[in-house]
């Protein structure tokens, strides 16, 4: 879908999102870039075969000073690249417990997160918010600030009643039903936290999360909510006015 002139490149603009498919997002602050649940490789299911592939360049990961993962699953945690990203960038990377140590990078990366935890890193603010979804030993999302800027990845959840304490510009949120929250959920949850922004995510990826983003889109725009909806393609980038 088009989007309006003011979320692209130019003036005025203070936070960029890139979505690369799945989960996987880069968000950029002018205090530095954020990747969340990084997905870059295919399937280690054989049985899953991914349908989308992820988008990201080897340009679009450079200059990366954080690195959030909200769970341990293949889809949202590819080890192999954190580990080089890391070394190259010396990235600090946040999650829980559990996720960090299976990565083979020095402890000084590391910051271990737990529900409703804060920590400021490279001058951004990370903030570890409650999930629902039992298949994870300890899932989480993540409220990003950066001044007045703030970003929420939702991570795999089901509808939560926590959602109604969230106060963010941008809502990224999982749409695909299958162990998340479906569209009907996901619009819900628009609802009760009113963003500026409302992208969805984890959709169309494997035939199990098969999705309409459109119908996501139709039920914000037609409902009383000044939320902007923002279905993304892979590897498109928006710069939004918060």
């Amino acid at each position: 879908m088009p989007f309006p002139a003011e979320l692209f490149w130019g003036s005025g603009y203070l936070v960029k999102i890139q979505f690369f498919g799945h989960s996987f997002f880069k968000v950029g602050f002018s205090k530095g870039n954020v990747l969340i649940d990084p997905f870059v490789g295919e399937s280690k299911n054989s049985d899953v075969e991914r349908k989308v592939k992820c988008a990201a360049t080897k340009k679009d990961l450079r200059n990366i000073a954080l690195i959030l993962v909200t769970h341990e699953h293949f889809d949202h945690f590819d080890k192999q690249v954190i580990e080089e990203l890391v070394a190259r960038d010396n990235c600090c990377v946040v999650s829980y417990d559990n996720v960090l140590q299976d990565l083979n990078i020095a402890n000084r990366f590391k910051f271990p997160l737990k529900m409703n935890q804060k920590v400021t890193l490279r001058n951004i603010d990370v903030t570890a918010l409650p999930a629902h979804h039992p298949n994870s030993f300890y899932p989480l999302g993540f409220l990003i600030s950066a001044g007045n800027e703030s970003v929420y990845h939702a991570g795999d959840t089901a509808l939560l009643n926590s959602f109604s304490e969230i106060k963010a510009d941008v809502a990224i949120l999982p749409i695909g039903g299958t162990y998340t929250m479906d569209v009907v959920d996901a619009v819900r949850a628009v609802k009760t936290m009113k963003p500026k922004y409302a992208i969805p995510m984890h959709y169309d990826t494997f035939d199990s999360i098969k999705q309409d983003p459109r119908e996501f889109t139709q039920r914000i725009e037609k409902s009383v909510l000044k939320t902007k909806p923002l279905v993304m393609k892979p590897g498109q980038k928006v710069n939004l006015k918060v």
